[in-house]
């Protein structure tokens, strides 16, 4: 594990709650396909892809950072699998079912695969 400055420590401890805070949207999101009462859930769905453009500009700063820790930064590029999978699916648009379909069983499973991942590899950084 790397040395970094309290100013390191921080940024690290920020991304890794704006990664928790978009999971519990993701959560928001797909509960309100079934929940009317959640009336929020495309507005939220926005917020992920605006914190979707966060989480991959603080890549380049991390990766200055942890350049040294191979493992992590391999793991931090793995984050454009997500957003590939945006970028293929042009039809989540074309009709509610199908845009529920793709967050729920794909976009949703692919980014919290890629979460779980990226904290365990952060996790000597957070917790110090």
């Amino acid at each position: 594990m790397l040395t970094i400055s309290s100013n390191h420590y921080e940024m690290i401890h920020f991304y890794n709650n704006l990664l928790n805070t978009i999971e519990e949207g993701f959560e928001y999101v797909v509960s309100s396909f079934t929940n009317l009462e959640l009336t929020g859930g495309d507005r939220i769905f926005k917020d992920i892809l605006a914190a979707f453009y966060h989480v991959d500009s603080t890549h380049k700063a991390l990766h200055a950072v942890l350049q040294e820790e191979r493992e992590l930064v391999e793991e931090m590029e793995k984050f454009n699998e997500v957003i590939l999978a945006l970028d293929e699916e042009s039809s989540i648009f074309s009709s509610l079912d199908t845009h529920q379909d793709f967050v729920k069983n794909q976009l949703f499973p692919a980014y919290l695969a890629w979460k779980e991942s990226i904290q365990k590899q952060l996790e000597p950084y957070i917790t110090h």
